[in-house]
């Protein structure tokens, strides 16, 4: 889910409201701190709960698991990387540009937060955030997202900005690999080069590959 895109709209779920919302913010903040730090596995709801100043009981009564704790941490990280991206990314005026902001965008995201390198390090598949793509909600969301993309392709091949010849079908999911890339970066170069100058490089490279030809200047002689 998270390779694929930056889901604008995403929200944390609907939830009754709690009898403690203190309670429930301080144990939400703590798990976010152990999930990055431990992964899904190395994550003890006893630590969660002396962190959050709370009973174990305490944290079962905010969320009857430790999935559904996960999960709506996930979903708080997204929906105010959603906000941010709507209010840095969405706004670009060219599309070329806006294609280069998004993955630009994602790469500084997962610098700055990174939990979700750490959960697919340790679940390549990601199986504990399953639910949350599996939704009806999340599903439509995902689809408004290559629907928008695609919609910038089209914009950015009729503005001569983008070749006309690309597969406006695959190139959602080209952008959505291409964010996978972040995790393997630091290995990838082997300490030879620094992880950001490689990123750097692979949003040229993708854009270079997107962008059209220049235009034939005509030469006159004098």
């Amino acid at each position: 889910m998270t390779g694929f895109a930056i889901l604008v709209n995403m929200k944390p779920s609907d939830k009754p409201s709690s009898r403690d919302p203190g309670r429930r913010r301080r144990i939400l903040d703590a798990a976010k701190a152990h999930f990055t730090r431990g992964g899904f596995r190395g994550t003890r709801l006893e630590a969660i709960a002396v962190d959050a100043g709370c009973a174990k009981g305490a944290v079962y009564l905010e969320f009857d698991s430790k999935e559904t704790l996960l999960r709506e941490v996930v979903l708080e990280v997204l929906a105010a990387t959603g906000a941010r991206y709507a209010r840095e990314v969405l706004g670009v005026a060219s599309p070329l540009e806006r294609l280069r902001a998004t993955l630009r965008f994602t790469f500084r995201e997962m610098d700055q937060e990174p939990l979700f390198e750490r959960l697919a390090h340790e679940d390549p598949e990601l199986e504990a955030l399953k639910p949350i793509a599996a939704h009806a909600d999340q599903q439509q969301q995902a689809d408004a997202q290559i629907a928008m993309l695609r919609g910038w392709i089209d914009e950015g091949i009729a503005a001569g900005e983008l070749r006309a010849d690309l597969d406006r079908e695959a190139l959602p999911f080209v952008l959505g690999a291409l964010r996978t890339i972040h995790m393997h970066a630091r290995t990838a170069t082997h300490g030879r080069l620094p992880r950001e100058r490689l990123l750097d490089g692979v949003i040229d490279v993708f854009i270079a590959g997107i962008a059209a030809p220049p235009s034939p200047t005509r030469s006159f002689e004098t």
